[in-house]
């Protein structure tokens, strides 16, 4: 029913912990899936071991190294499951994470949901967990306040298929917003607050240094911003968002400005030249 799909790179070290939440899982109608992406550590003959131990089922893909957002579109190509749930290589499932999963499941059946969200909460975050779990929400600004924990998806794999990266050469790095905007524009969420995962925050992982990122990979950062100016309805937001946007814009010497400025609308793109160049704020 599920394909827990794990993008990895040089995490040999981490994998063990997710490995075993996966064996000591209360059900198991799952695969695990994990797409190498170009690790030198020894993860592939580390996966080949659990392959071997035949605990739970476990397919093994290498790519050269192209970023967590193409390693995702390598597993929509080749998971085999109904859902498709993303757990990085450095977290971990409680316990009965695909119990609930299969009840969730259950729950949005006969209803037009493309999937369901659940929380990701740190290692050392003593919540008790008896307080979640029973809340359901149609709005992700409703879930915001939901608690404390990071977002995290399970979808329909026939959906998730229709959402898949750009491929921009030399670019190695793009926000999951990218994706999943446009999915929440077209398809709707079940939001919960389930805790089903927990990890550690680690200080070489993706989400430092955000926008360091976002600089040395303009063209997805660009995309990301402008999505999310078409999925807010706030006119503040959509002027954040544009600004963000121009910031990257201006410090992206490769891209021709023409292409900058079609790619937005033309009403911000006057805005911005407006405030610059009369320094002063006309909206």
């Amino acid at each position: 029913m599920f394909t827990v799909f794990t993008p990895t790179f040089n995490r040999k070290h981490t994998l063990p912990t997710l490995y075993q939440s996966l064996i000591n899982q209360t059900v198991k109608n799952f695969e695990w899936l994990v797409i190498d992406d170009g690790s030198t550590d020894g993860t592939k003959d580390l996966i080949e071991k659990y392959i071997r131990e035949q605990k739970i089922p476990v397919r093994y893909y290498f790519q050269k190294n192209q970023g967590k957002h193409i390693a995702y579109n390598t597993a929509l190509k080749t998971a085999n499951e109904q859902f498709i749930m993303t757990v990085d290589s450095d977290d971990f499932l409680v316990e009965k994470a695909l119990e609930t999963c299969t009840e969730m499941a259950k729950e949005i059946e006969d209803r037009d949901f493309a999937g369901f969200s659940y929380l990701r909460f740190f290692t050392n975050q003593n919540e008790n967990l008896d307080h979640y779990g029973k809340r359901r929400w149609l709005d992700s600004r409703q879930h915001s306040f939901a608690g404390k924990g990071e977002m995290g998806f399970v979808f329909r794999l026939d959906v998730a298929k229709e959402f898949k990266f750009p491929v921009i050469e030399g670019e190695r790095f793009s926000q999951e917003a990218l994706v999943l905007l446009p999915l929440m524009r077209k398809y709707q969420i079940l939001f919960t607050d389930h805790v089903l995962a927990r990890g550690d925050y680690l200080e070489d992982g993706l989400t430092q240094n955000i926008y360091k990122r976002m600089l040395s990979n303009p063209q997805y950062a660009m995309l990301t911003q402008l999505e999310r100016i078409k999925s807010t309805r706030s006119w503040k937001e959509k002027k954040q968002f544009a600004k963000v946007y121009w910031d990257i814009a201006n410090k992206n010497r490769q891209l021709p400005l023409f292409k900058k400025i079609i790619a937005i609308s033309p009403l911000f793109t006057g805005i911005t030249f407006l405030n610059k160049l009369t320094k002063h704020k006309w909206i």
